[in-house]
């Protein structure tokens, strides 16, 4: 029997319930999936993703700042008072390492907090595509790709990357029938392979086709152009953040 495999364009274009029993993997690759990797790869402890800035400043208020830190992004610029914005780079492990961080951005917290109807929530993004395709193939449950996108737009880094997840869980397939891919799912497997037809520079490919996107016309705006690349980095990190429901935070996937 063939296993679901779905591309939701935008968390708006989905019923939270259309979800239930299935693997969510939460897609904002400008940057929000980026950052939330790399923080956990540096060695943060744990990640809270808030609604609100005010829920963030909650949390930290209720445990100390020295035991949370606050990370976030409104319209892709740092919230005033917060230690950190939403850049990859603002969060090495010399600062995050063992540390528990509130975080909150337009597009990419939102995306997980519609997907809580799922089995398990999963943070995707090229990072850490490979060892995310891994812990895809372990189980049997439906998988959603959930495309976190821009202001309520879509945004093509995000089908991006949810093309690329596809194409590498077609490719590990053991059968030609294996998956049953939704005709986003399909679409966005296409683009994937037009876009990334140079194995030897797959990274340049990327960050080329970011500088065409409304979230990386976003950041090149505000002057972030470095992220581009730093998000378009394959496999750099083995960290896999999945969402603890009773804890309501994000830790190192098991």
């Amino acid at each position: 029997m063939s296993r679901p495999l779905n591309v939701h364009l935008l968390p708006d274009l989905f019923r939270e319930e259309s979800i239930g029993g299935g693997i969510a993997v939460i897609i904002d690759i400008l940057r929000a999936s980026s950052t939330i990797v790399t923080a956990i790869h540096n060695g943060a402890e744990a990640v809270f993703p808030c609604a609100t800035p005010d829920e963030a400043r909650l949390r930290e208020a209720v445990s100390g700042p020295e035991k949370v830190l606050l990370g976030g992004e409104r319209g892709g610029v740092r919230i005033d008072g917060f230690d950190f914005g939403n850049s990859p780079a603002e969060y090495p492990g010399a600062l995050v390492r063992g540390r528990t961080l509130a975080f909150t951005t337009t597009n990419g917290t939102r995306a997980l907090l519609k997907s809580l109807e799922a089995k398990k929530i999963l943070i995707g993004c090229f990072l850490n595509r490979r060892s995310l395709l891994h812990r895809l193939v372990r189980d049997s449950f439906p998988i959603h790709l959930v495309c976190a996108g821009t202001d309520g737009q879509i945004t093509g880094e995000d089908f991006l990357f949810a093309g690329c997840v596809v194409q590498g869980l077609v490719e590990q397939a053991e059968s030609d029938g294996a998956w049953e891919l939704n005709d986003s799912a399909e679409i966005a497997r296409r683009l994937w392979l037009t876009v990334s037809t140079d194995s030897m520079d797959i990274t340049g490919q990327i960050v080329e086709f970011f500088r065409t996107t409304r979230g990386g016309r976003n950041l090149i705006e505000l002057q972030y152009d470095a992220d581009l690349a730093r998000c378009a980095q394959m496999d750099a990190s083995t960290a896999v953040p999945e969402f603890d429901f009773e804890k309501r935070a994000l830790f190192v996937g098991r």
